[in-house]
């Protein structure tokens, strides 16, 4: 079984219908507000302040509480304030589907046991792939960093669902956006995403909505994979190895396969998407 979220889970089992899953999304993204969006309500900072903490966010690997004490100017105590406000609002997809009337408390409790069993046996499986990896610390610098940049910058939860090797090929109606690393190795970080994700990608990068399929919308997904690209070569580096990334590429659905060699694949699950990371490492061919 893929690591999945527990609503996906009561989804697969037929729990649960995909309307009454995307109305529990919809609670949980009224209810559980950031920090600055809290801020902004207590009437602890204004709006701009509170786009600027989550600009910083989205680019740095600074903690949210750093963030707001600095750009944000909030003390310990105001900080602690929000955190409590928050814990206390926060609602659970389980929670959400009872406030929703689709399941009782005592069917989600049900499903809750066997689902963290099997999420603990497609964790280690994970694990043990990502071990045995060619290249694996540095490949899986690449596709943990794309996981901690996706949810930084689109504020989507995502969880890596399976990892394999296969022949390549751009899957229908995906958008790929790729960087190579050169230097010391090879590598290439390539990012296969949906329209729906390529949309919360540059919305998340630029902090507002531009068209759908527009040139501003590639090139904002395009600084996102220059974001990755340049936090994976300063965590190579740290293994020894001097990269530096060229300039990002954008392609379209339906290519034909364009790498074969040394590639991993890792499926990756966001809510009620999911998206694709592939690392081609060194020894990698094109073709």
């Amino acid at each position: 079984m893929a690591t999945m979220f527990f609503g996906q889970y009561l989804l697969a089992r037929g729990i649960i219908d995909r309307q009454a899953l995307l109305d529990a999304l919809d609670r949980q993204r009224r209810s559980n507000l950031s920090l600055p969006e809290l801020a902004v309500q207590q009437g602890m900072m204004d709006r701009h302040r509170a786009d600027a903490v989550m600009a910083r966010y989205r680019m740095s690997h600074d903690s949210m509480e750093a963030i707001l004490a600095g750009t944000g100017g909030l003390n310990a105590e105001e900080i602690k304030r929000l955190q409590s406000r928050q814990r206390s609002s926060w609602l659970r997809i389980g929670a959400a589907l009872v406030e929703g009337g689709h399941l009782t408390e005592e069917e989600i409790a049900a499903s809750l046991d066997e689902f963290r069993s099997l999420e603990s046996a497609a964790d280690q499986e994970i694990r043990q792939a990502m071990r045995h990896l060619p290249g694996s610390d540095a490949v899986g610098a690449c596709v943990e960093l794309t996981v901690f940049h996706f949810e930084r910058v689109t504020g989507r939860p995502a969880k890596l669902g399976s990892v394999s090797f296969e022949a390549d090929r751009l899957g229908e109606g995906l958008q790929r956006f790729s960087q190579r690393l050169v230097g010391d190795g090879d590598y290439t970080i390539a990012v296969d995403l949906p329209s729906e994700l390529v949309t919360a990608v540059a919305q998340g990068m630029l902090g507002f909505t531009v068209p759908v399929g527009s040139e501003s919308e590639a090139d904002a997904v395009c600084e996102f994979i220059n974001l990755i690209g340049g936090n994976a070569c300063t965590r190579i580096e740290q293994l020894g190895q001097v990269l530096r990334p060229e300039p990002p590429v954008w392609s379209s659905g339906g290519d034909p396969v364009v790498w074969s060699g040394r590639l991993v694949h890792a499926v990756v699950g966001s809510s009620d998407a999911a998206f694709d990371i592939r690392v081609f490492s060194p020894g990698g061919e094109t073709t």
